[in-house]
Order: C-alpha cells, then structure tokens, then sequence
C-alpha cells in the first residue's frame, strides 16, 4: 500500500528533484477508449529549483498523462535495508511524498537500480542526499557480494510497498555496465537473478524487468547481443531507454526502422515499453560538445514516430523523461554544475517549454492518450 506523507519540507522536494542531472506476463491494457494497449506518463523532475515546479509537473502527469513514472536512480540506502533499519527520514519523506501525488487512476511505473549513474559500478549510497560515497565495506564489495543482494532485495521489496506499482524495473540501462565494466558482468547476472526470482515470489503477477539502452546497443550490436540475451532471461519485458538524438545529430529521419521493433523481436513473447526517452524542441549547443539541429517540429515527428511504434508493438507503457524544458533550474543552478556539458543534452527536451506554453508535439502526444 501507498503510505501517506506526513510532511516534507522544500529542502527535500529539491534535493531529490536534482537526481535529473543525470504475475502474468500478459498485455496490461492501457486506459484509452478506443484500445490503446499502452499507459502514458512522464517523471515528477520539475522544471526549476522550487517547490512550484514540484507541483506544476504533477499537474502535468494528472491532465496530460495516465501513467506516473518513478525513476529513482540516485543511490541506495545500503546499510538501512540490509538491516531493516529505517531510511534517512528526508528520503523516506520524498519517497512517500510522491506515491502521495500519484493521481487517482493512474498506474504506476517505478524503476530502481543497483547500478551507479554512470553504469560503471555499485550505486552509491543514498541518505539525505544522492549518490554519496560508498561508506565500508560497501566500497569493496561487488554485485554478487551476498549482503549486496540481500540489502538491495529488501530495497526493492520496501519500494514495492511504497508505491504498488504496475511495471517494475530493478535495473536500469543494465546492459552499459557489461562494456564499461566486463569484469563485473558476471557478478551483475548473479544479482540479476537472485533479485528477480525473490520479487517475483512475493510479486508474481508483477511485471518485472531490467531496463535497456538502446543507443548502447545500436552502437556496437556485435558486443551487446550476449548481454542483451543474459538480461532477458531474467526479463518480464523489454524495456526500452532511448535517446537517440545525439547519435543521429538530430535527424528523426535517420532513425533506424527497426529501432524498437529489433529490439522488441529479441523476446517476441516478454512485453514492450519505452522506459525513459524524449527529443528536444531546440537546437543543443554549448557546453555540450556536439551541435546537434532541433525544432518543435523534429520533436512532433519523433513523439508521432515513438507512439504509432507503441501502437505496433502493442506496447505497454511508454515515459517521456521530462514534462517541461529545465530552462530555469538550467540558470539557477545546473550551468554551474561539473557536469553541466551532459545536463545540457536534456535541457529543452519538455512537452511544454521553459515558460510552460504547450508545444506542437503535446498535441500529437494527447490524441494518441485520448485513443
């Protein structure tokens, strides 16, 4: 069951809000009049470093969506659920605050991961803040390490209970961690097991599954079809992360045609979801280090494209990553970040722009949500 938050102050709204710099295996059937297969929905990320902007991305997943999707790739609380010790009471709030403003009627996609931000290791540590050091032994210990396993178990089974959510991903982006990191691959897959069968025997109508990335795969597909393939044996679906605008510097034309259904057709028998993906509605320029040509009208075609392959595929959900461009948090704060070069990729990537005027793509989106 969804616990109801008690309270949260604003400190804690935006310090988990900074975490954006970064059963039966049957159709679950969306919530459209006319068949839709799939549920629709964006991230809470607000679009600026205030409690306002909490509030107005939730507006946004309550009229222009059906489905709330919880990314919650900051760290673990490692020691807290290796004991059954209560989490830091800031993130248990935040926790809790969201499954609080999940609409009524909505369905639920939460992700959680074992992996760091950077899909090269053990996540860090999460207590008041994200992705602190890994305290000892924790900084020693590898994916296959038994306290590992058991800590992130209880984990998954605690945010299990918090949210109730219909889709769950235990990994996300897992197959970057065999090429960035080959000599923990097999430790991972160990993990991978022994997480997955524990949550399905206490969840087993619960869709559960690792998450993809799809550029990854489409950029050395020779390297990545055996640890794609291992993923999928402990896989419900195939969930899909893309963001191939940088690949394609900005061409939707050049997406590959089977860019999902390939992938989709490794498992033809598992589901299929869009787990994490967008395009942006101007062009990316500095600090990062590529310019790469966007418009309005290249973010219509990719949301038309995306949705009518959900059609196809009879998905069953699909996130678009952000709900509205993060111009302001982009000036307040992330432009002075270390790693403001990769934020920047994202910044104007929203339905609706930094001044919360809808664009064209929103369009697209609610006619195929009205379906």
């Amino acid at each position: 069951m969804r616990r109801k938050l008690i309270g949260v102050t604003a400190t804690t709204l935006l310090l988990a809000a900074l975490t954006v710099a970064l059963g039966s295996c049957g159709t679950i059937v969306g919530t459209g009049p006319g068949g839709r297969t799939y549920f629709m929905g964006f991230t809470p990320y607000p679009h600026a470093n205030a409690t306002q902007a909490v509030r107005d991305a939730w507006d946004v997943i309550a009229a222009d969506a059906d489905l709330a999707c919880i990314h919650e790739d900051g760290g673990i609380p490692w020691q807290e659920a290796l004991d059954g010790t209560p989490y830091d009471p800031s993130y248990d709030y935040w926790l809790n605050f969201q499954a609080d403003n999940i609409p009524a009627g909505h369905a639920v996609y939460l992700a959680v991961t074992p992996i760091s931000t950077t899909r090269d290791g053990l996540a860090g540590y999460r207590n008041a803040g994200n992705d602190q050091p890994l305290p000892p032994p924790w900084n020693t210990y590898a994916f296959d390490e038994p306290a590992v396993i058991e800590a992130f178990t209880n984990h998954c089974l605690n945010m299990i209970d918090i949210y109730d959510p219909d889709f769950f991903a235990y990994a996300i982006e897992a197959n970057m961690l065999a090429d960035l990191s080959p000599n923990l691959w097999s430790g991972f897959l160990t993990l991978a097991e022994d997480v997955y069968d524990s949550i399905k025997a206490a969840h087993p109508f619960l869709p559960v599954f690792v998450t993809i990335q799809a550029d990854y795969y489409y950029g050395d597909q020779a390297s990545q079809i055996v640890p794609v393939s291992n993923l999928l044996f402990f896989s419900d679906a195939v969930a899909v992360s893309g963001y191939p605008y940088g690949r394609l510097v900005g061409d939707v034309d050049a997406l590959e045609p089977g860019y999902f259904t390939d992938l989709a057709d490794l498992a033809p028998g598992k589901l299929f979801g869009i787990a994490e993906t967008c395009w942006p509605a101007e062009p990316i320029d500095l600090p990062y280090p590529v310019y790469i040509p966007a418009t309005e009208a290249t973010q219509q075609a990719y949301v038309e494209r995306i949705l009518t392959e959900c059609d196809a595929l009879s998905a069953s959900f699909v996130c678009w990553f952000l709900t509205r461009d993060i111009d302001d948090f982009w000036e307040s704060d992330f432009q002075y970040y270390p790693n403001a070069s990769t934020i920047r990729y994202w910044r104007d990537c929203g339905l609706y722009d930094g001044d919360g005027f809808s664009r064209p793509a929103l369009t697209i989106w609610n006619e195929f949500l009205s379906e």
